[in-house]
């Protein structure tokens, strides 16, 4: 604190000084140049040493840990020496250096000295290392001083002039003193913070030099003669902050050794104290014997183990402390201590209260300075509990023994250990999973595990038993024969002596029986009978189960019921028979349209229910899987049933609700699902209604759109379009192909809605195919014509598609059949695609270009652009999107980011082409800019391929 008063009074007086002499005009204080020069070369004399001995300090006295602190010093301060001493010998009135003195070369080897020293002060805070040898350093120094001296000599006349007789400093000098106090002042306050940080005053005083020093560069940006006050007061300031300079590093160097001597005096004192505490309150017995077998030492917890004053034994030999039978047992291997060998042994002691004592001693020998034994140390150990405990755990033993007998008998046994695994296991477990001894021993019981629980049971079991504490569960294995069978267990830690688990002991009890009891009771109460589904009651658990999930974790769900139209029609004409084998084979295709995760349940008559779980946290993607999942389950039951070689039509109705948290009771999804159910029936039958009315009638729409785009290809409605890119002179490079569909009743319909359609139900593949393959037909039709055969077609590939395993070898098999030029044929992608697996889609990609297949990207710049893939995928063009051409002639950021993709396009050789060009104005600035191609409206609009 006191150190932080000095430096702000400091810096307040600097301040001050500084603006009353700039506020005065200016002052000649030298009539007689020889007084100017004995000022000047004194303080610059001061500046010189400090700054050698700062040099010589970070030679020799800086520690290991700031060796690179020390080595930027010797660089800097060498530099800071040889300029200031070049400074004073070069100033005017001085006798000649090589040329006369003068005041322009003595200002630029001022502003040299300067500039080094505050690249050193800044070094030395927020640069990292340079690795550079001590003699590196001072040799760098040494040349940058000679290179200064030679530019100043001989080659001034090569940078700007700073001063002018009679008229003072010119405005580069002015502006340079500027910028060298800004940099001071920065550098001070960035050290005082870096200070108080630390709590280090280096930084403390440096900061207060730099302070200083850049008032006093502030006075020497304004003077007319260099005898004025300010050149004066300018150099006064610089004797100060070097003086500072000192302060933080000649006599911190020199008190640095005193302090750590301090220290270490300090902590061996710490220590000393430590090792008596460590030996007064040790549970041990310590004692110290010499050659003559006294003793020279007795702490505490020795005297109170064998009951004696220390003073009636320290100075006393052995046979006059010890009794005549304990000393027969210990004299033999005192001997063979005091002879340099170690020794162990336990002996009993009689002390003074008539107690008797298990005592486990070590001898250990003290070497002294001449190579011999000086002395013994002994250490004891009272054992008298260890031996009792042993007495103890043979009665436990024989006890236990008696229980592993009836253990074996009753229960299945086995023994891991801390990782589980089996190290013991019983006749009755060998039984039970028909395993020998053999090949469980040396196994874990992964060996069986019949795969019923899930992976957290298991995690759940390992956390409670690595606790130390007792699991107790119902456990289904599988036998070696394959069969399944429940046990209950009980696993029990066995804890060393660290407080870990060292092993396990399961005990389990066979429960198969019970099991099986308990598993047909359920199958009655929550299964049909006819066709083996859950029931009803299944149907409000799983729904309770929903309704809970979505609440909790809001998760989307739904229950779709269905219902039979024709079946009435089947029972009355077929039978009964008839009927049940209907609903079992309805029962059937159900099951094999519901995901794992799903429930079938037939209600009753022809009523069936799927209730689907764990749809997404978004509504829109749910109600999307569910209605694909509808149309399946409609598109199944649709197709014809063969009952007694009778072909029967039984078309379904299915009225389906989405599960949320806003739904009641699981009886108010199925009322809503029955609702839904009645309208897809009036409706005429064999159709999927929705519940809810918002969504019923996209659903339906999207329903029939994907119903009718399955047969689009097949209908031929789908069609080529090409749209032209063009070069800046309007000649046509290729075309884009475009996909089209033309639907008889719909009429045209968007890309926008029929694409995405096609992506989510897989058609996307079987349409792609169709692109390629109609792409490569026509361009081998091209092939002939002069003009065309030098066009290209880009089409545009979907993530689904590119990702497709069978994608190169489709483009490959459509390039061969139609003996298209695949140089002709570019594939279009997008970013979206390129973030998943970067290495295999290079490879894809290479493939396809060792054939002559290019690539372009597509939309540029809208997606996570990362210049790691256009470095490592074999791309030839890039496109950039139209939203950043619609306003580029009047939004700067668009036309600085179509500016940044085409510097960026030529930087890495690839082509730029530009989308959604309608103007004329677009198309000129776009040109200008170099791009090489242009794509939209104002060069040609999408027309049918076989025009």
């Amino acid at each position: 604190m006191q150190s932080r008063r000095i430096a702000f009074a400091v810096a307040a007086l600097a301040l001050l000084v500084l603006v009353v002499i700039a506020s005065v005009p200016p002052v000649t204080l030298f009539a007689r140049r020889d007084d100017l020069l004995t000022v000047h070369l004194l303080v610059e004399a001061v500046a010189v040493v400090i700054s050698l001995m700062v040099v010589s300090v970070a030679w020799h006295s800086l520690q290991a840990d700031a060796e690179d602190s020390g080595r930027a010093l010797i660089l800097g301060f060498t530099v800071v020496a040889g300029a200031d001493l070049l400074h004073a010998m070069a100033y005017p009135g001085m006798p000649a250096l090589v040329t006369p003195g003068n005041s322009g070369k003595a200002i630029f080897f001022w502003l040299a000295a300067r500039s080094a020293e505050v690249l050193t002060y800044a070094r030395l805070a927020m640069f990292p290392p340079v690795h550079l040898t001590r003699r590196a350093a001072l040799g760098w120094g040494v040349g940058i001083v000679v290179a200064l001296f030679f530019f100043g000599t001989w080659h001034l006349g090569w940078f700007p002039q700073t001063f002018r007789p009679g008229s003072g400093v010119t405005a580069f000098k002015s502006g340079f003193e500027i910028v060298l106090s800004v940099c001071y002042f920065a550098l001070a306050l960035y050290l005082y913070r870096r200070g108080r940080r630390e709590e280090r005053l280096r930084w403390l005083w440096l900061a207060t030099a730099c302070f200083v020093m850049g008032c006093g560069e502030l006075l020497f940006s304004r003077y007319v003669s260099d005898s004025d006050l300010q050149v004066l007061a300018g150099h006064g300031f610089k004797l100060v902050a070097f003086a500072f300079v000192y302060r933080a590093v000649v006599i911190a160097a020199l008190q640095e050794p005193l302090r750590q001597l301090e220290r270490s005096g300090q902590t061996i004192r710490d220590q000393q104290a430590e090792l008596e505490t460590l030996l007064r309150n040790l549970p041990l017995g310590i004692s110290r014997i010499d050659r003559e077998r006294r003793f020279r030492y007795l702490n505490p917890s020795r005297a109170r183990l064998l009951g004696a004053d220390p003073d009636q034994v320290i100075g006393h030999r052995v046979d006059e402390v010890l009794g005549a039978e304990t000393l027969a047992v210990v004299e033999p291997h005192l001997a063979r201590a005091l002879a340099g060998e170690s020794a162990r042994f336990e002996a009993g002691y009689p002390r003074a209260d008539g107690a008797v004592l298990n005592l486990s001693v070590v001898l250990v020998p003290e070497p002294g300075s001449d190579g011999g034994v000086e002395g013994v140390l002994c250490i004891f150990s009272d054992d008298s509990e260890r031996h009792e405990a042993q007495s103890a755990l043979l009665g436990t033993l024989r006890e236990l023994s008696d229980l592993k007998a009836a253990l074996d008998a009753h229960a299945i046994v086995a023994v891991t250990d801390a990782r589980g695994v089996i190290q013991r296991v019983n006749d009755k477990f060998c039984a039970i999973s028909k395993y020998a001894r053999d090949e469980l021993v040396g196994q874990t019981h992964r060996l069986i595990n019949s795969g019923t629980h899930p992976r957290a049971f298991f995690v759940d079991m390992w956390r409670t038993i690595a606790s130390g504490r007792v699991w107790n569960g119902e456990v289904c294995n599988r036998a070696k024969d394959g069969s399944l069978y429940w046990v209950h267990t009980t696993i029990v830690p066995f804890i060393g002596g660290n407080g870990l688990p060292e092993q396990y002991i399961a005990i389990r009890a066979d429960i198969t029986a019970r099991k099986q009891a308990e598993e047909a009771a359920l199958r009655l109460a929550f299964h049909d009978p006819l066709t083996g589904l859950g029931n009803r009651r299944m149907m409000q658990d799983r729904l309770r189960r929903g309704l809970a999930q979505s609440r909790a974790h809001r998760r989307y769900g739904a229950l779709i019921l269905i219902d039979l139209d024709e079946f009435r029609a089947v029972n009355d004409t077929l039978g009964h028979e008839a009927g049940d084998a209907l609903l079992r084979e309805v029962a059937r295709r159900l099951g094999e349209c519901a995901r794992e995760a799903d429930t079938v349940i037939r209600l009753g008559g022809d009523e069936f229910v799927l209730v689907l779980e764990d749809l997404g946290e978004r509504l829109d993607t749910a109600t999307t899987r569910v209605a694909e999942i509808s149309e399946l389950v409609r598109r199944v039951l649709d197709q014809p049933y063969v009952i007694d070689s009778i072909r029967v039509d039984a078309p379904p109705s299915a009225g389906v609700v989405m599960l949320d948290g806003g739904i009641g009771q699981e009886e108010d999804a199925l009322k809503q699902a029955e609702l839904a159910l009645y309208k897809a029936k009036s409706a005429g039958g064999n159709q999927v209604v929705f519940f809810d009315p918002a969504l019923q009638q996209d659903v339906n729409e999207r329903a029939g759109l994907l119903a009718d785009l399955r047969d689009a290809l097949e209908l031929g409605q789908l069609r080529l379009h090409l749209q032209p890119i063009v070069a800046g002179d309007r000649r046509v490079l290729g075309h884009e192909v475009l996909l089209r569909w033309s639907h008889p009743q719909r009429g045209l319909v968007s890309p926008a809605s029929f694409i995405p359609l096609a992506e989510q139900s897989g058609l996307i593949l079987p349409i792609g195919q169709w692109i390629l393959e109609s792409t490569c037909t026509l361009l081998a039709a091209w092939a002939a014509d002069p003009v065309k055969s030098q066009w290209t077609l880009a089409v545009n590939v979907s993530a689904r598609q590119f990702h497709d395993p069978g994608f190169g070898d489709s483009v490959l098999l459509a390039l061969h059949r139609s003996g298209a030029d695949p140089r002709r044929l570019r594939l279009e992608l997008t970013e979206s695609m390129l973030h998943t697996d970067l290495a295999e889609t290079a490879a894809r990609m290479e493939r396809l270009q060792r054939e002559g297949v290019r690539f372009s990207l597509d939309d540029f710049g809208t997606g996570y652009s990362s210049l790691a893939y256009l470095q490592r995928l074999p791309l030839d063009v890039l496109k950039i999107d139209q939203s950043f051409v619609r306003e580029i002639t009047t939004r700067a950021s668009d036309a600085v980011i179509a500016e940044t993709i085409v510097s960026l396009g030529k930087s890495l050789r690839l082509r730029v082409i530009a989308e959604g060009v309608e103007t004329e104005a677009q198309f000129e600035f776009l040109r200008g800019l170099g791009c090489d191609g242009f794509q939209g409206w104002l060069t040609g609009r999408p027309v049918p391929a076989e025009e």
